[in-house]
């Protein structure tokens, strides 16, 4: 398993794919501070610093750009074997396909961590560059840990998608879809039971973010829940790992029977009905 993690890093620094992932990291802080300074004086933060950009950035990465970029790149990453047709000779070590895409999960929830760390240093930087000011040790202690575990969760709560999606060739572009239009809806639950179980807003719950100026809650979170909710999500891409069999693995395993065959065989089982 951790061999097959260390290929895949190894390959992610030859895909151009990872760059969507900075870019998108990048751009959140920057979609903040805009935001700041382009809004009306009425909904503007007289408090904005470096722990308020933070914030902003944690809530434009959970509702936007993480649920799209982890399952883009996930899903692009699972599909290079399929495209590169190296599926078959991998599978060949011998490795089954479900332990591949397990150690292909680990390694894209590993990247998603740190796609979450390089947010939070990008963000500390443009809000230095910004002039914000409340830096300090405890802001950003609390700032990263935030940011780390808002990454782990909302990984957790697309891994249903990257999983279901790595079974299909070439079906990642409308997993990413679905996910950033998961994320999104979170903006519009405000109260009652779908607050504390919908899986994006659960991620908010279990590291104990405030949402309450974000979507103007009407309801306390539940923690439990939360937790409830995320499980779930580990349990349901568990099944899908479990079930997942090699796309295709039948019709190659015919194909190379009739290869065996000489020209007169393959005749003759074809006349016999075969």
């Amino acid at each position: 398993m951790l061999s097959i993690v260390l290929t895949e890093f190894q390959k992610i620094k030859r895909y151009h794919i990872l760059l969507i992932g900075i870019i998108g990291m990048t751009l959140s802080p920057v979609l903040g501070v805009i935001t700041q300074n382009v809004a009306i004086e009425e909904a503007k933060n007289p408090n904005f610093n470096i722990s308020a950009l933070v914030d902003s950035t944690i809530w434009n990465n959970a509702t936007i750009f993480m649920p799209i970029i982890f399952t883009l790149i996930g899903g692009y990453l699972i599909n290079r074997e399929y495209t590169d047709d190296t599926l078959k000779n991998i599978l060949t070590v011998p490795v089954s396909f479900s332990k591949l895409l397990t150690g292909k999960l680990a390694a894209i929830g590993l990247l998603s961590l740190v796609l979450g760390i390089y947010s939070f240093v990008i963000t500390i930087i443009v809000g230095i560059c910004a002039g914000l000011p409340g830096v300090s040790i405890s802001a950003l202690i609390s700032g990263l840990l935030y940011m780390a575990g808002i990454s782990i969760c909302i990984y957790i709560a697309v891994l249903p998608i990257i999983s279901f999606c790595g079974r299909i060739p070439g079906f990642f572009m409308g997993g990413s879809i679905i996910a950033f239009v998961l994320g999104y809806c979170s903006m519009f639950f405000k109260s009652g039971l779908l607050r504390n179980i919908y899986p994006f807003l659960a991620a908010f719950t279990v590291i104990g973010f405030d949402t309450t100026s974000y979507i103007n809650s009407t309801s306390n979170a539940n923690v439990p829940l939360g937790l409830v909710s995320l499980g779930i999500m580990l349990l349901i891409s568990v099944f899908i790992i479990t079930i997942s069999k090699t796309p295709g693995n039948s019709k190659t395993k015919h194909k190379k029977s009739n290869i065996s065959l000489r020209p007169a065989q393959r005749e003759r089982l074809k006349m016999n009905g075969r």
